[in-house]
C-alpha cells in the first residue's frame, strides 16, 4: 500500500513539473515586465508583481479559487467586497489625524501663492454605494469625512462638492465594476458640478461623441476576487463633435519625457492597466495639456488618480492645464517649487478621492 502511495505522489509531482514547462513554453505572461515596472514604485514591487502576475496558468487557479469562494457566499477577499454587482474597495483604517495635517499642507501651499485655490476630494465607490456594504466596513462616512476636511480649509480655498452629483447618478455607470476608479461618466458628472465653481458653465454631453475604447476591462479589483459573477467593464472616452482644442501633451518623469498630440493613449489598452489611456494614468511626475484657445487661463491640477479621466473634459476651457503629481513628487525627492511655479497659472485646483487623500504621505511637497 506503502509502495502504490509513493507512486502517487512521485508521478502527481512529475505532472505538476510537466504543467510548469508546458505553461512555460506555449502560455507566456500576457504583461510584459516593461509595462508592470511603469506602474510601480520600485524595481523589487515589479518584480514581485510580475511572477505572481504570470505564474503558470495563474488567472485559471485564482478564477476558480474566487468562483469557489463566491458559491459559498464570501463577500470580501482582502480590501475588496463584493456590493451587488460590483466590487467595491473597502478602507478599514481612516487616519484622521493625517488627513488635518494633509489639509494643512493644501492652506500653506493657499497661504504662499496668489492663485486662488480650489479643492475636490471625490468620494470612491465604496462612499457611493455604501448601502451595499456592511456597517462596519467603515465606508459609509465618506461624506462626513469629505466635509470634515472641508471645514477645516483656509477661507481663501473653495471646497467643491463632488460627492452630492455622484450619488445622485448611482444608478448610472459612475463608476467600473471592477477598477477603484471612476467611469468617464462619473467624471462628467463631477466635472459639471466644479466647472460651474471654477467659473464656466458645463460643455453637455450632446456635444461629444462616445466611443467605446475597451469593453472587457478586468481591472484590479477583479485580480483580487476574480468572481465570474462580475460583468467586465468598458472603458468610454468622450471626443467633441467639433474638434478637441488639444494641440499637445508633454510629460515629464525622473529620467524620461513624452509627448504626444492627444489625451487618449490607446498603447494602454495593451498593457496591464487599461485605464490609464488616460494620460497615462500616474506615471508622470508634471503633465502639461496645450490647446488652441490662447485667450483662456490656465489650470494647475494637484492631482491623485481621479484626476486625468476628468481632464479631458476641462480643456475646452482652458489654454493650458498642467498635472503635477506629488506622490511620483515625493519619490523623486522633489518639492513642487522644483516642478512648476504656482504663481503661472490662474487658478490652482486639487483632485483627489478621498481615501487617497486621508492616507496620502506626500503632500508635503507642496510646501
Amino acid at each position: 500500500m506503502k509502495k502504490f502511495s509513493d507512486a502517487i505522489t512521485v508521478i502527481a509531482f512529475f505532472a505538476i513539473l510537466l504543467m510548469f514547462a508546458v505553461s512555460t513554453l506555449f502560455f507566456q505572461g500576457k504583461i510584459s515586465f516593461e509595462n508592470i515596472s511603469k506602474n510601480s514604485d520600485t524595481p523589487k514591487e515589479a518584480c514581485t508583481e510580475y511572477v505572481v502576475q504570470n505564474f503558470p496558468l495563474n488567472s485559471n487557479w485564482r478564477s476558480m479559487f474566487g468562483n469557489l469562494m463566491g458559491f459559498v457566499g464570501r463577500k470580501r477577499f482582502g480590501d475588496t467586497f463584493i456590493a451587488g454587482d460590483r466590487l467595491v474597495k473597502v478602507s478599514d483604517n481612516h487616519d484622521d489625524d493625517n488627513t488635518i495635517e494633509n489639509v494643512a499642507y493644501i492652506n500653506e501651499l493657499a497661504a504662499n501663492t496668489e492663485s486662488p485655490i480650489y479643492m475636490m476630494l471625490a468620494p470612491t465607490a465604496g462612499g457611493v454605494y455604501s448601502a451595499d456594504l456592511p456597517g462596519l466596513l467603515g465606508c459609509g462616512d465618506q461624506r462626513e469625512r469629505i466635509n470634515d476636511a472641508y471645514m477645516q480649509l483656509d477661507k481663501r480655498i473653495i471646497s467643491i462638492d463632488a460627492f452630492y452629483p455622484l450619488y445622485s447618478a448611482r444608478d448610472e455607470y459612475v463608476y467600473y465594476r471592477t477598477e477603484d476608479l471612476w467611469t468617464s461618466f462619473g467624471a462628467y458628472y463631477a466635472y459639471t458640478e466644479s466647472v460651474r465653481q471654477l467659473g464656466f458653465p458645463a460643455v453637455s454631453l450632446d456635444n461629444y461623441d462616445q466611443e467605446y475604447a475597451d469593453a472587457n476591462l478586468t481591472g484590479s479589483l477583479y485580480d483580487k476576487a476574480m468572481v465570474g459573477s462580475i460583468e467586465p467593464d468598458r472603458i468610454n472616452i468622450f471626443r467633441s463633435k467639433y474638434q478637441s482644442p488639444v494641440t499637445k501633451v508633454r510629460m515629464y518623469g525622473t529620467s524620461d519625457s513624452k509627448e504626444a498630440e492627444s489625451v487618449y493613449f490607446r498603447s494602454a489598452l495593451k498593457s496591464g492597466k487599461k485605464t490609464d489611456i488616460f494620460l497615462l494614468g500616474n506615471r508622470y511626475i508634471r503633465t502639461d495639456v496645450f490647446t488652441n484657445l490662447k485667450d483662456s487661463p490656465k489650470l494647475l491640477i494637484i492631482k491623485g488618480s481621479y484626476a486625468n479621466t476628468i481632464v479631458p473634459f476641462y480643456t475646452a476651457h482652458y489654454s493650458r492645464i498642467t498635472m503635477v503629481d506629488p506622490n511620483r513628487m515625493k519619490q523623486a525627492d522633489m518639492k513642487l517649487s522644483d516642478v512648476v511655479d504656482p504663481d503661472d497659472y490662474d487658478q490652482i485646483l486639487v483632485i483627489f478621492d478621498i481615501d487617497s487623500f486621508s492616507n496620502a504621505a506626500y503632500f508635503d511637497t507642496l510646501t
